[in-house]
């Protein structure tokens, strides 16, 4: 599969928060924001991050359902964590391991807005987007 640089959103400095994500053009709910490469980690790395590191912990996905780790490249580790209101979830192919996820709107989200997701939750709204 073929991944592209995302073309609708952009990173900036958000006030009280440090670097994150906005939508520089309209984005419609159930709309990829970003397919971003991942780099599956091994479990001596996943332990080094889990353990060890402070810095690294902020870059890294835990994919519970398939017992594995990564790193998320392009701008995946940089979206904002917002438990309560997230505009965005990240999918990824529980049934056959991809070398990427998916980061989806789960709502309408207007130009200039921050793109959030919520770090700790697994959506069942939107379901696994197969490309091939």
């Amino acid at each position: 599969m073929e991944i592209l640089p995302p073309k609708k959103i952009k990173l900036v400095d958000i006030p009280d928060k440090g670097r994150g994500i906005i939508a520089t053009q309209d984005i419609l709910a159930g709309q990829i924001i970003e397919i971003c490469p991942i780099i599956i980690l091994s479990q001596k790395d996943t332990d080094y991050i889990r353990q060890s590191s402070d810095f690294l912990n902020f870059y890294y996905l835990e994919q519970t359902a398939i017992n594995k780790a990564c790193l998320m490249l392009g701008y995946g580790s940089l979206y904002n964590h917002n438990s309560k209101d997230p505009n965005a979830d990240i999918d990824y192919d529980t049934d056959e391991i991809k070398n990427y996820v998916i980061f989806k709107a789960l709502e309408d989200i207007k130009a200039g807005q921050e793109i959030t997701y919520n770090y700790d939750y697994d959506s069942d709204k939107i379901e696994f987007l197969k490309i091939d």
